[in-house]
């Protein structure tokens, strides 16, 4: 765990010193310096690379723009995102998926006119395969893990462990929480609470020109619940003592939201990035439990 510095003589006097320097000790340590199993990061890698096909493969085929930016653009699209599903250089190809998304979300979207481009999902899924970057989401699943088996088996050595610091997985649970509040914080107003968005969407999706009767207060009462559920998922989530209760209304959300409205891929992102808020051993006794096999935990404990 990262040392706090030493308290000075003026520090010393403030009687609530030590609370704040063991809340902060506590917060560096969760933060940067806590490791777990890497299978986790790992489904989230697999998950990230599936979404990006899912939203532009069809767009970037080699016949759809082919200009010299357009196949630039698409090479690197598709050599990135096939070694991010496979997981060979995990990393290296986590980073350079998330610096086209980026280049796609700004360059081409906001200064090259793509409009679609410019929607919070691909910020999101950009920002995500970043910080996957930081996790050890090639230690398992992957290509990577393959080559690293095979070479310990010629060299007659145990298997590197499938685990790995995880502070990539303690970002995304941030950029979660803070996603959730600003979302919330910007439907805390007279507009949405009034239930007048919910019914914009509903007539433009649903109704058309025809207004149903009686869809003011169940708007007004939806618009009130959103709202109140992603504070709730912004500053609970994050704690195991909240989560259990949050999990499945957040889930739910989403999947309401991936049905009823155009926001498949920012719903299927979210629930797929909810595998950062666990904890990776936790996730991992889960997943060898299903195998009928050890868990990484217990392999990096036999190593050690």
């Amino acid at each position: 765990m990262p040392k706090m510095p030493a308290p000075t003589d003026a520090m010393a006097d403030w009687p609530n010193w030590r609370l704040v320097h063991a809340i902060a000790t506590h917060l560096a340590g969760w933060a940067v310096d806590t490791e777990g199993s890497s299978r986790s990061s790992a489904l989230i890698r697999i998950g990230l690379a599936m979404l990006f096909w899912s939203r532009w493969a069809g767009e970037l085929l080699l016949y759809m723009d082919q200009s010299p930016a357009g196949l630039f653009l698409a090479a690197n699209f598709f050599v990135a995102t096939a070694l991010l599903f496979v997981g060979y250089h995990s990393r290296a190809a986590a980073l350079w998926t998330g610096s086209v998304g980026l280049a796609m979300y700004y360059h081409f979207g906001f200064q090259l006119g793509r409009e679609p481009w410019t929607h919070h999902h691909t910020y999101l899924l950009a920002v995500a395969a970043l910080l996957i970057a930081l996790t050890p989401c090639g230690r398992s699943y992957s290509l990577d893990r393959y080559l690293a088996v095979t070479r310990a088996e010629r060299e007659g050595v145990s298997p590197p462990p499938e685990r790995g610091n995880l502070w990539g997985l303690r970002l995304i649970v941030v950029q979660l929480s803070v996603l959730y509040f600003f979302a919330a914080f910007d439907k805390s107003n007279h507009a949405f609470l009034s239930g007048a968005r919910i019914e914009a969407i509903f007539l433009w999706y649903y109704a058309g020109s025809d207004y149903p009767a009686g869809l003011t207060w169940p708007a007004t009462i939806v618009s009130f619940g959103v709202v109140a559920l992603e504070y709730c998922l912004a500053f609970g989530m994050p704690f195991r003592a909240t989560r259990r209760y949050l999990v499945l209304p957040g889930l739910a959300f989403h999947a309401i939201i991936y049905l009823t409205l155009p926001v498949y891929t920012f719903s299927a992102t979210m629930a797929l990035l909810y595998l950062a808020y666990f904890d990776a051993d936790a996730v991992d006794k889960v997943i060898a439990r299903l195998q009928g096999t050890g868990s990484a935990g217990t392999a990096g404990e036999e190593v050690s």
